[in-house]
């Protein structure tokens, strides 16, 4: 998913925030091209021919980061509520009941979760999509654990 991003002496120029994967983090992108990170920033050319800084400011699980420019924080899409949170939260409970397999299997959903809260769906289909992936940590998880186990009894 590419935002497309408005700076000023940027004008003309096709700017977009690539969002982050489930891999790979959020990329810049100039003109279809992905910008090449420098020294922790984004080196952009503005159209007078003078260099900006773009930081990148990452928030917690969310895929669009916000904008660092000359010290200004500049939010691309608002944050997730609390409650978006809470509800992309429950799979991370595997963390405490199922070590580190239990930390992947509810990272990757809540990881997953963040991304659908992202999409174009309607509200009621991103809880339900996401309480499937929810479900589906859950049964993951408990099915590693089930071949594990088995594995060692035989």
């Amino acid at each position: 998913m590419d935002i497309p991003i408005r700076l000023p002496g940027m004008e003309g120029q096709n700017l977009a925030l690539r969002a982050a994967g489930i891999f790979t983090g959020a990329k810049l992108m100039l003109n279809g091209q992905p910008v090449v990170k420098q020294n922790g920033s984004f080196q952009l050319r503005s159209n007078s021919g003078s260099t900006m800084a773009v930081k990148l400011k990452g928030r917690l699980f969310d895929p669009i980061p916000n904008l660092i420019v000359a010290g200004q924080t500049i939010q691309l899409a608002p944050g997730l509520a609390w409650y978006q949170y809470a509800w992309l939260s429950i799979p991370l409970l595997l963390v405490f009941g199922g070590g580190a397999l239990g930390g992947l299997c509810g990272g990757v959903a809540a990881a997953m979760s963040t991304r659908i809260f992202r999409s174009d769906l309607t509200e009621g289909m991103k809880y339900a999509v996401t309480g499937l992936v929810s479900v589906a940590a859950f049964i993951t998880y408990f099915v590693l654990v089930g071949a594990i186990l088995g594995g060692f009894h035989k």
